[in-house]
């Protein structure tokens, strides 16, 4: 009797031993056709609200208030291959609701806040184009607000479409508007004053084509001059260079800036300069084309020859409202009516000089 319940022991023994891997196992496959069951709800209900196909991934559990979810990255298939892959400015997120017994919730995802600036995009870009010429891009955020009849605050909620969001603003403009941050990159510099009172007036005329448009009551835009040698081919070789060199201090109208060398902002205007001279308007145009969004704001730091920030009373009253000062609050309705109003300036870190 002794032996037998010895030799019964080991299959217990052995169990005991691999029990942690067995379990680790199942739990693997079990998350595993979870995170699938997720993929694959979340590309229906995409599918089905836009006519198209998303990629689905990174897909992971989340917290909030005591509530478990599932969260995933999407962006639509078709960006795949251009350079709009990788670029966060088209991506958005999805969540499924984790209930027990692993039963899953609705889905809901942010995808309408990317449709939106993509559609203020698509409609502002002729005329912008027609404005400002051809070598421009633009860089959104926009939302969609609305507040209740007799409240102060808007609040913000998600709409399919620009499309959409224009109809629900004209059945109550009082009570719904969309915040719009709005970005226009101009690849080419200005050369003298003429140059530069004919960008003054062209940002006045956009500025009356955004109030037309109901898009200036809510508004904070930048209109940023990169100097159009980032477009030259070696462009990356040199920004490289500038990002690892050892910065030096110098003064620039009074005001103390950390600069790349001398020597090499000096080699890398000419350099620069000389390729953008061999290339025609197509190849400029194109250079230009294949620069992401999630990188414009990286041209800023030395790259930008002038901007014009622009700030309508709405934006102020919505975000900087401390702020404010007495004159503003007196020229609220005659913000931006004359070119003189204008500003155009050019920052002190400002490197081709030569």
């Amino acid at each position: 009797m002794e032996r037998e319940k010895k030799i019964l022991s080991w299959p217990l023994i052995i169990l005991l031993i691999l029990a942690p891997f067995i379990f680790r196992t199942i739990f693997g496959l079990l998350s595993g056709g979870d995170i699938e069951r997720v993929r694959t709800k979340i590309e229906k209900h995409l599918y089905e609200k836009y006519g198209e196909e998303f990629v689905v991934d990174q897909i992971g559990t989340r917290s909030s208030m005591g509530e478990k979810f599932y969260q995933a990255r999407i962006y639509p298939e078709s960006i795949i291959g251009t350079n709009k892959e990788w670029d966060d400015y088209y991506y958005a997120s999805a969540s499924v609701n984790k209930y027990p017994l692993g039963r899953l919730g609705g889905v809901g995802d942010s995808y309408p806040l990317v449709n939106l600036k993509l559609g203020i995009e698509d409609y502002l870009m002729p005329e912008t184009k027609e404005i400002f010429g051809e070598r421009i891009l633009m860089k959104i955020e926009a939302h969609y607000k609305k507040r209740e009849p007799g409240n102060v605050t808007f609040w913000g909620y998600k709409v399919k479409s620009f499309e959409k969001a224009r109809e629900l603003i004209a059945e109550d403009p009082g009570n719904r508007m969309i915040e719009l941050d709005l970005q226009v990159y101009i690849f080419d510099r200005i050369e003298n004053e003429a140059e530069k009172e004919m960008r003054r007036k062209q940002i006045f005329d956009y500025i009356q084509y955004l109030k037309e448009e109901s898009l200036y009551d809510y508004l904070e835009m930048g209109v940023i001059f990169i100097d159009e040698r980032v477009l030259a081919p070696s462009y990356d070789d040199f920004s490289l260079e500038i990002y690892v060199s050892d910065k030096v201090r110098e003064v620039v109208e009074g005001e103390a800036v950390y600069m790349p060398p001398m020597e090499l902002r000096k080699k890398m205007s000419r350099v620069l300069q000389q390729e953008v001279d061999q290339m025609s308007e197509e190849e400029l145009l194109e250079s230009m084309r294949e620069k992401r969004k999630d990188e414009l704001e990286n041209f800023i730091k030395y790259d930008m020859q002038y901007v014009s920030l622009v700030y309508s009373f709405g934006i102020l009253e919505e975000r900087y409202s401390s702020s404010i000062t007495e004159e503003e609050r007196k020229e609220k309705d005659n913000r931006y009516n004359s070119i003189e109003k204008i500003k155009l300036e050019q920052p002190y870190n400002f490197i081709y000089k030569y």
